[in-house]
Formats: C-alpha cells, structure tokens, sequence
C-alpha cells in the first residue's frame, strides 16, 4: 500500500474538500493565484442510493478558514436518457431528488450553473463527465496475521504503524483483454476503517494484467489502532472499486503530492481534475464489489 502522511502537514497548500469513494477528507492543493475557485465533490456509484453534489468556493485567501458553501447552484446528472435533479438538502450539499444506481457502460454527465462564483456577474457553467466501468468479479478474500509488519501507510508522531497487523489479501482474475484499475478499502462490522483518500488503495494492472491474483495484499489492520482492532466473529468486508485511468491518476497525483512533501521540497502543481472551466476536484463515477469474511480469532 502507499505512504500516507499527513496531509495538514503541508501548510503553505489550499485546503480543498474531496470526497472519494465512501471518503471525506481535507485535502491541500496549490492554487496559482488568489482567484476563487469552484469545489467538487461529486461521485456516481452502483450503489441505488440518494447521490451527492458537494460544492464550496477555495482560494489562498480562505487558507484556515472555513470553505464557503456554494448556495442556490443549478446541479443535474445525465446519463444521456435519463436526467437526475439534485435539490440543496443543506448549504452547498445537493442530492439528487430519487435514488439512482448507476450502470456498468453508461456515460454520466455533471453540469452546475447559476453560479459566480469570482462575483463578476457572469454566471458560470461547469461540466464533467465519466463512464462507469463494469463491476470486477472477486473469488474470495482472506486474512492472514503478521506479528511484525512494517507497514507502508504514513507515520503519525502519535501513533505506532509497524507491529501487528491483519492484512487482507485477495483472490481474482484480471481481465487479459484491457486495462483495469483497481481501487480497494475496507468496512469491520459495516464501519469503513479505511475512511481518508490516503488510506485508500489505488492500482492499476501493470504487473498483472490477464492474471489471477494469489492472495494480493490490499488491506491492513493495525492492531495497535482501537478502530482497527478486529475481534472473534467479527465481519470484515473489503469494498474493491472499478475505476476509470483519470480518477487512478487523480488519487495517485492527491497521494503522491501528499508523499513527496518535506522541507526541501518545493510546491507540487495543481491536480488534475475532469472538471470544466478551472474547478478543482473531480467527477467520479465507478462501480463497487463487495465481499465480506467472517474474523476467526486466531
């Protein structure tokens, strides 16, 4: 898995929220100047479910400060036949008016408008767009117990990440005849432990395209970390995501700027987003595998 560091380490970033998977975290990213800029936070999955539109303004001027909420913003999702209205349930928080799921090969289109949000009088549009990939199809999953892992996740002055750990491996077959990207995070008794962008793990099939993966590490649990800790009958489940190539190179960029940043580092550029008209963020849309083990304490 990767490094994770904290992100509210890098103090002279942006701070923007992006929510990712079943994730909310405040994220740092370089703005070029004080402009003010739209933020995103936006996602479709095959979950049939009420969906998502979170959107604030950042700029350098907002640094610790609270995002301001976009109010009064026109949102609406379309997979090309049917068009989903999302009405503001809370300042800035917009959800679609029905529960949707969304479908393997359908095109899903995000527009915002009524919104200035430079307060130059003109109304802004913004649009996005992304396929949901089809669901991957996973044999099983197992754990294993590691007295002595060294863990690849980030160092928190606080807390121990090396010791012992529960880690999760997987069992699938890629698929031979394209590229997949994977991504992967994990729930114990319905809770997802694994709940910031850094915690979550993004691959793609470089190494093992058209393979069946033999017992792929994908999770860990630290069983120094309360929330981590698993327990006799516990159920785990592992929540593995198709995701398209930008999204992968969207939360790799989030955590290799995260990764990359000491005190002789200088400022990572701005990430990339599928997003229009210079808004920071991203548009994702994927679907979701889930496969659940019963925890046999050892």
């Amino acid at each position: 898995m990767k490094k994770i560091y904290s992100i509210n380490k890098l103090a002279s970033l942006m701070l923007i929220a992006l929510g990712l998977f079943s994730c909310t975290e405040e994220i740092t990213v370089k703005l070029d100047n004080e402009e003010t800029r739209l933020s995103v936070e936006a996602k479709v999955n095959s979950d049939l479910k009420k969906h998502l539109v979170i959107l604030k303004e950042t700029s350098d001027v907002f640094y610790n400060q609270e995002a301001v909420p976009v109010k009064n913003a026109n949102v609406l999702v379309s997979d090309g036949v049917s068009n989903f209205t999302y009405i503001e349930v809370n300042d800035g928080v917009y959800e679609s008016e029905i529960e949707f799921a969304g479908e393997a090969g359908k095109t899903y289109t995000l527009s915002i408008n009524n919104v200035d949000v430079n307060k130059d009088g003109d109304m802004e549009e913004y649009l996005a767009s992304s396929t949901m990939q089809q669901a991957y199809a996973v044999d099983s999953i197992k754990l294993h117990f590691d007295s002595d892992h060294e863990s690849d996740r980030g160092r928190n002055d606080d807390e121990d990440e090396d010791g012992e750990f529960w880690l999760l491996s997987i069992y699938m077959q890629d698929n031979p005849d394209k590229e997949d990207y994977y991504a992967f995070a994990s729930r114990i008794n319905n809770l997802m432990v694994h709940d910031t962008i850094t915690e979550v793990l993004v691959q793609k099939d470089t190494y093992f395209n058209g393979e069946k993966t033999k017992g792929a590490d994908v999770s860990e649990f630290n069983q120094n970390k309360a929330d981590e800790i698993l327990h006799d009958s516990d159920i785990v489940t592992l929540e593995t995501y198709a995701i398209n190539k930008d999204y992968y190179d969207f939360v790799t960029q989030l955590q290799e700027m995260d990764e990359g940043q000491n005190m002789f580092s200088g400022p990572p550029g701005n990430i990339k987003t599928n997003i229009s008209n210079g808004a920071l963020g991203f548009f994702s849309v994927y679907s979701i595998t889930r496969t659940s083990i019963i925890h046999k304490a050892e």
